[in-house]
């Protein structure tokens, strides 16, 4: 829900800066738009300058907004990321401590040390990474939208640059981020 919530503050946020732009290079022509003359009207504006003050009041509480949803998120899946990763640590735990004891005198204790403490801990860390990157794809979905709505040209060249720069950052640092993954599990038990 916050999530939702946090994607169309974004959006709100992001289509307030038009307007302002609009009124600080042009004003004359934002204050004769027919779709501005009911907030003129009901704000009782004589001038085109005088769209500036409450312009700007509405992109300062959108952008705050929008900050405060995304903190909010960000808390929110923080404590879920970090709470799904102590339910698989207590289990883990678990697990491990009714092992027979046979099994135990048979594993390396590193082993069973690196797997409870260092490998949890990397687990919740990327199920809170997992939790980042579906709100981004929810936001994302909701911008896009947005965009599709306004200019499709623009958002498909926004989809294409940027989904070209993304893959090919993928396929330049894949090899080396796996190469990367494996060292570390293999050390971290050597560490222990």
């Amino acid at each position: 829900v916050v999530m939702v919530f946090a994607s169309f503050a974004e959006v709100v946020s992001i289509g307030a800066v038009l307007p302002f732009l609009g009124v600080l290079m042009s004003p004359e022509s934002v204050f004769a738009n027919p779709l501005v003359q009911p907030i003129v009207a009901t704000l009782g504006l004589t001038e085109a300058s005088q769209l500036l003050l409450p312009l700007t009041v509405v992109f300062i509480v959108a952008a705050l907004f929008s900050g405060g949803m995304r903190l909010a998120l960000l808390w929110a899946q923080t404590r879920l990321g970090f709470a799904i990763g102590a339910d698989f640590s207590i289990q883990i735990y678990r697990n491990t401590l009714y092992q027979p004891y046979s099994v135990h005198i048979a594993r390396n204790s590193s082993e069973i040390i690196d797997g409870m403490v260092t490998k949890a801990n990397v687990l919740t860390h990327t199920l809170t990474l997992l939790l980042n990157i579906a709100t981004s794809v929810v936001l994302l979905s909701v911008m896009m939208f947005a965009l599709f709505s306004v200019d499709p040209v623009v958002a498909v060249s926004c989809i294409v640059g940027f989904g070209a720069i993304y893959g090919l950052i993928i396929r330049l640092t894949r090899k080396r981020i796996l190469k990367g993954s494996q060292m570390i599990a293999r050390d971290s038990t050597m560490v222990i």
